[in-house]
């Protein structure tokens, strides 16, 4: 009843009383998404790091519009490059926003952006009528106790991965620009900053285009904020006059020295990946799959995948049971039609291989290479097979699906010296130092050039200068 007369009364008043939501109220949503935001990407645990951001953010917090939230600053142990914000002041960067910036002014005008979205009210402004109703069901829910009604990504989830219009994107630059002027930091750095995000857009952009995939893009900055257009410039300059003097000011080399041994690459992953090389250093085996191809999620093993999501190849366990063979196995515990097959030996193990009619894939029954490679001392099979998605008898990839197989190999001891989690390394550029001798060097799968220069705002074809500090990934 209390709910239905809520709705009622929601339907006959203006939109714009979502925005009278008292500052009680309006921390209770962010604290609500907050648990959620925590709960799916966890934070980054580096305490230092932490309380860095948190300096930083307050500095610029103490500047707003109102001082009577008190801000909250996290970092997400996310690779993804986002940076977002929820009612009541709770701001959030990710480790992979991070690794992108190259100074502290830079970090200055994230973190001042999302600090306007809040004091801005942009969440709830967002909200139309319709989608009013399901913040009153949240405010509701959690003025009575209630499980909410509204699940993150329902109320807020969108925003975060897709941004604001172009509107609210153009007042968080101006009113953030503001913010950080008065701080100390130089507005021009929101300017850089809004550069690089463009760039990583640009090239997630063009290698979803390859890979036949949609692009996962930081708040469509290439929309809100198009080459041509001078008025965010123009609004975010005008904030220089407002500058204060910062007699701490950190230089760049300083604020690259904090990201020193940041962690590059997905927080959960089943193994290790090292340009084209997997390992696992629990089970200690390790294969090698084919260049441009890419390590996909998946609910069980591991799953590679094709420049273009066409042709999959995946590795996963099972326990064995007495007195079966690699043959055995793969005919009664798999239930694999075969079409042909032998018994080989794959690393020094006992294995399978052979060609399966119609057996289960990403993409359906489809024609299947195989291979079932035992380790009895372990007392686990491991089940490796490829198929592709147009295959109807023949199986095109077959060429890469073989080589991957007899790559299938248990780690040295210096490889599992390497099989570490990539880190951010800090170094110095010498003389004759180039983007294309790093991005040779990178353990980074696919795209290794590009990468590194967005992420030293080098991108599209810059050069580190001599004695200069760069980020690498190692």
């Amino acid at each position: 009843m209390v709910r239905r007369i809520a709705l009622m009364l929601l339907l006959l008043l203006p939109s714009s009383t979502l925005l009278a939501l008292s500052l009680e109220e309006e921390i209770k949503l962010g604290q609500q998404e907050h648990q959620k935001i925590i709960a799916k990407f966890g934070v980054y645990r580096d305490q230092e790091l932490q309380s860095y951001i948190e300096r930083v953010g307050q500095r610029v917090a103490e500047q707003s519009s109102r001082l009577e939230i008190d801000y909250q600053f996290t970092v997400l142990n996310d690779n993804i490059i986002n940076a977002f914000a929820l009612p009541g002041g709770f701001i959030y960067v990710t480790r992979g926003m991070l690794m992108h910036m190259n100074s502290e002014s830079e970090l200055a005008a994230v973190l001042g952006h999302e600090i306007a979205h809040v004091t801005e009210k942009h969440a709830l402004r967002r909200e139309s009528r319709g989608k009013g109703i399901s913040v009153l069901n949240t405010v509701l829910a959690v003025a009575s106790g209630q499980p909410a009604l509204a699940e993150l990504g329902n109320m807020f989830g969108g925003v975060l991965l897709s941004g604001y219009s172009r509107e609210f994107e153009l007042e968080a630059d101006e009113v953030g620009a503001r913010y950080m002027a008065k701080a100390g930091y130089a507005p021009e750095a929101m300017l850089d900053t809004i550069e690089i995000l463009k760039a990583k857009d640009r090239i997630e952009i063009a290698q979803a285009r390859l890979e036949k995939r949609q692009p996962a893009v930081y708040h469509g900055f290439l929309s809100t904020h198009p080459d041509h257009d001078t008025r965010y410039k123009e609004a975010i300059r005008a904030s220089e006059a407002l500058k204060a003097d910062y007699d701490e000011y950190i230089k760049t080399d300083e604020f690259l020295q904090k990201l020193n041994g940041l962690s590059y690459g997905p927080a959960r992953q089943a193994g290790i990946v090292r340009s084209t090389t997997f390992f696992h250093p629990r089970l200690g085996i390790k294969f090698t799959f084919p260049s441009e191809w890419r390590i996909e999620p998946a609910r069980q093993g591991v799953l590679v995948v094709n420049q273009v999501g066409e042709s999959s190849f995946s590795v996963t366990t099972s326990r064995l049971s007495r007195g079966a063979s690699p043959e055995s196995f793969t005919r009664e515990r798999l239930g694999l039609n075969v079409r042909e097959g032998r018994e080989i030996t794959i690393a020094g193990l006992p294995a399978f291989l052979g060609v399966a009619d119609k057996a289960d894939s990403p993409f359906g029954p489809r024609p299947t290479r195989f291979a079932v490679i035992f380790d009895q001392r372990k007392g686990l099979a491991y089940v490796l097979r490829g198929s592709g998605k147009h295959d109807l008898r023949k199986i095109s990839d077959d060429k890469n699906y073989i080589a991957t197989i007899f790559s299938f190999d248990r780690m040295t001891r210096d490889d599992f010296q390497n099989a570490k989690l990539p880190k951010i390394q800090v170094v110095r550029a010498e003389q004759d130092t180039t983007m294309e001798a790093l991005a040779e060097e990178s353990p980074i799968t696919n795209y290794a050039l590009d990468k590194l220069r967005v992420m030293n705002g080098l991108y599209p074809a810059g050069q580190p200068e001599a004695g200069q500090l760069i980020k690498i990934v190692n």
